[in-house]
């Protein structure tokens, strides 16, 4: 291993070698755990780490890409109402900083955020079981090998223990926050979740972050940007230039058809307190300093650097410059990006699923096995049979008539169903959503008003019970609308 990690040398990984970047091609394939050993993991974590604090462009490409991939809602799909309820009420609690962090600091959402922006800081990020329900989230930069090895016949890669091929156990460093001493310890597998991305070669352990073939990309164009900055200020230091015939006289000669006030203005010249006159001897002139910096060509360039930056999260430029393209060029973009968003969410739900299978086992064992008691199951139903979903959160609609209209013509043809237009666009549960209607149309009805609507609409709720000769069929143009801000009392007819 020491052998053919010395002989790759850090060049392997060009973010570790920044100057220097043109070499050898490499002749021979070698596991990607040998070439990205503990050492190099670390400098690579922290060198994301120092791009991430200080530029920010990649703070906000993270941001952005964590807002596709971190933003869910739990949705208990069991045919006992008063059972989905339990369990969203449950879910709920349990996911409060005090009830899911160990330290207490922060809720799942936060711990999910916090662990997909180390997934493509550091590769990885680890979730510890605590005896007491409770996770404790480790950074990938703090798992490597234990230092001291009481057995030399285990084997240790990147701080996981190899068994038979299977991760046995990880072995974590826990810093002092106050004198930095570093102590190890060792977690069986077991009560360990990795949360990480597994792209490109399948004999990873620990795979690298997408955003390590871009962290020189990020660091020169930040470079670039205050070199050009510089320059730039530069340019203001140098507001005019004074230049005059070889015949004239000089700027400081004296000049004795003039007063002595107007000799030193014509010497001196202070923008400070704004527009200035500035008396000009026969032959002198005066030009104002201009710079085109930088210039088109270089801007250009810069936005090509920025673009390719932030391909390595799959991020299109028009994210970063909105005016870059039109509406539909926008709208395909964002389409790309969210299929680009399909295997980082997959990574997330696997963190609910686990994070609410133990939750559910939690409340179902009885309080005398280590549980709480709180849901009784009917007696068919196992822990494992809870049906549920954790959906990722849509994004509102860009056209809201015309991808309605789109959106409610598929749910006629059967392409979709109403819960797949609020799983889409972030509506929550269509049946509680109607139920939530309902209730508000009871609330008026108690009142003496009733909901009239404005518009009319392609799809209606009619009352199953009626019959064809009480509710015949409407056609299109009597179809009762669905949205209005208007409200009348219920002596006045209307569509309700």
């Amino acid at each position: 291993m020491t052998s053919v990690a010395a002989s790759v040398g850090d060049a392997t990984y060009q973010a570790l070698n920044p100057k220097n970047r043109r070499r050898s091609t490499t002749t021979r394939v070698v596991l990607e755990d040998r070439l990205l050993t503990d050492r190099r993991r670390e400098s690579l974590a922290a060198n994301a780490l120092d791009v991430w604090r200080n530029m920010g462009l990649m703070a906000w490409a993270i941001r952005r890409t964590l807002d596709y991939c971190c933003l869910w809602d739990f949705q208990p799909r069991t045919d006992d109402r008063g059972l989905n309820d339990a369990l969203k009420s449950l879910m709920k609690r349990d996911t409060e900083p005090e009830a899911i962090d160990s330290f207490g600091r922060m809720d799942w959402d936060d711990m999910r955020r916090v662990a997909e922006a180390q997934k493509l800081l550091a590769g990885d990020a680890f979730f510890v079981k605590v005896s007491d329900g409770t996770l404790q989230m480790v950074e990938g930069s703090y798992c490597s090998n234990p230092t001291n090895r009481r057995n030399v016949n285990e084997k240790w890669i990147n701080g996981a223990k190899i068994r038979g091929g299977k991760v046995v156990a990880w072995n974590f460093i826990e810093e002092d926050p106050i004198s930095g001493q570093r102590t190890g310890r060792v977690v069986a597998a077991k009560n360990v979740w990795q949360h990480c991305q597994f792209e490109g070669r399948p004999n990873q352990i620990r795979p690298q972050s997408p955003i390590v073939a871009a962290i020189n990309e990020f660091r020169d164009l930040d470079e670039t940007f205050d070199h050009m900055r510089a320059k730039v200020k530069l340019d203001q230091l140098f507001g005019v230039a004074f230049a005059r015939n070889e015949a004239a006289d000089a700027f400081d000669e004296f000049d004795t058809t003039t007063s002595e006030q107007q000799e030193g203005s014509a010497r001196v010249v202070d923008f400070g307190d704004g527009p200035a006159v500035i008396d000009l001897d026969v032959g002198e002139t005066v030009t104002s300093v201009q710079s085109g910096n930088p210039a088109q060509n270089t801007q250009e360039f810069l936005k090509l650097c920025a673009q390719v930056a932030l391909k390595s999260l799959d991020l299109p430029y028009n994210f970063f410059d909105e005016a870059h393209t039109n509406f539909f060029g926008s709208r395909a973009a964002w389409l790309l990006f969210e299929r680009a968003c399909y295997a980082r969410r997959k990574t997330q739900d696997r963190l609910h699923r686990k994070m609410a299978i133990s939750r559910f086992y939690r409340w179902c064992v009885p309080v005398d096995m280590g549980g709480t008691g709180e849901i009784a199951l009917p007696n068919s139903m196992q822990i494992t049979d809870i049906p549920f979903r954790w959906v990722p959160r849509g994004v509102a609609w860009w056209k809201p008539q015309e991808e309605l209209d789109t959106a409610l013509r598929s749910v006629a043809a059967g392409l979709k169903s109403m819960q797949d237009v609020c799983d889409e666009h972030g509506f929550g549960d269509y049946v509680d959503n109607v139920r939530e209607i309902q209730k508000e149309r009871d609330e008026l009805s108690e009142l003496g008003f009733v909901q009239k609507w404005s518009q009319q609409a392609m799809v209606y709720l009619a009352d199953a019970n009626a019959t064809s000769e009480t509710n015949p069929p409407m056609n299109s143009d009597q179809l009762p609308p669905i949205y209005s801000e208007d409200v009348v009392p219920t002596d006045q007819k209307g569509v309700g």
